[in-house]
């Protein structure tokens, strides 16, 4: 595996040619309404997963409508994976709202902003969430409210489960879904190489980027897992609970998979 600042280089061009491209198309379509929102939001996020080498493996089938959709949170690849393989709308923290550029493709992309610093505005924000819900959007959550390392799963904020507490539930879903990181350059990912894809902590956005850029292809796992209708669910507190432990379960299947396969592979290549 190695990092090639040639290849940052060349990536660079296409990548910013099919935001341009995806962007405008966006803003035209956003004319015609709902019905064709995510047409190119959808294309975008494809297209970038392409052009960024990022190999996905899909596992269960992700509901289609009224749909609180809760996964972990590793880097802001997370976002390109999710986005092109989802209907839904992202819930981010309201400081990203001021980052030049990506506040525009956010805009574009229908972002519903929170501030969790403001505990007053919890209310009025699940609110946002649940309407829209209701009205047949489904919503993108990272409810550990940041990025991890990506060797484990770090505590969900309930507070951003309050749609579960909301009267009008019958028809909506929670599905949680699992990322795991599995591979670079077909070499299984561990604690050394981990941080060239998790973005984390004090971690510069832009330097990581540019090495992202130069990287082989990537492998990552995604898993749908079984949705539960709000019903079953008592409280917020309850849901994000069993969300969290489904997430991290999954999480540690998924590598245990992955350690037993290379060693599978170590093992035949050993006696050829």
């Amino acid at each position: 595996m190695m990092y090639s600042p040639f290849l940052s280089f060349l990536r660079l061009f296409p990548l910013i040619f099919w935001t341009l491209f995806c962007s405008f198309m966006q803003a035209v379509f956003l004319l015609f309404g709902k019905k064709y929102f995510f047409i190119f939001f959808n294309i975008f996020f494809k297209g970038l997963v392409k052009i960024l080498n990022i190999k996905l493996k899909f596992h269960g089938v992700p509901v289609k409508r009224n749909v609180l959709y809760v996964s972990n949170h590793i880097s802001y690849i997370d976002i390109f994976i999710l986005g092109s393989c989802l209907e839904g709308l992202f819930v981010a923290k309201s400081e990203i709202s001021g980052w030049p550029l990506i506040n525009k493709l956010c805009h574009l992309g229908g972002t519903i902003f929170i501030d969790r610093e403001k505990r007053l505005n919890v209310r009025h924000q699940a609110e946002i969430i649940n309407s829209n819900i209701c009205s047949g959007n489904n919503i993108i959550l990272f409810p550990e409210g940041t990025s991890s390392d990506g060797k484990q799963v770090l505590p969900f904020k309930s507070s951003l489960f309050s749609p579960i507490e909301s009267k009008t539930k019958k028809k909506c879903f929670l599905q949680s879904i699992s990322l795991t990181y599995s591979k670079l350059d077909n070499l299984p990912l561990d604690t050394k190489f981990l941080p060239f894809l998790a973005w984390y902590g004090r971690m510069d956005l832009i330097s990581h980027a540019w090495k992202f850029l130069g990287l082989g292809e990537c492998e990552v796992i995604v898993n749908f897992n079984k949705e539960k209708n709000f019903e079953e669910f008592k409280n917020r507190k309850e849901a994000a609970k069993f969300c969290f432990n489904t997430i991290s379960e999954q999480l540690l299947e998924n590598k245990k998979s992955v350690e037993i396969k290379d060693k599978i592979k170590l093992y035949e290549f050993k006696y050829l």
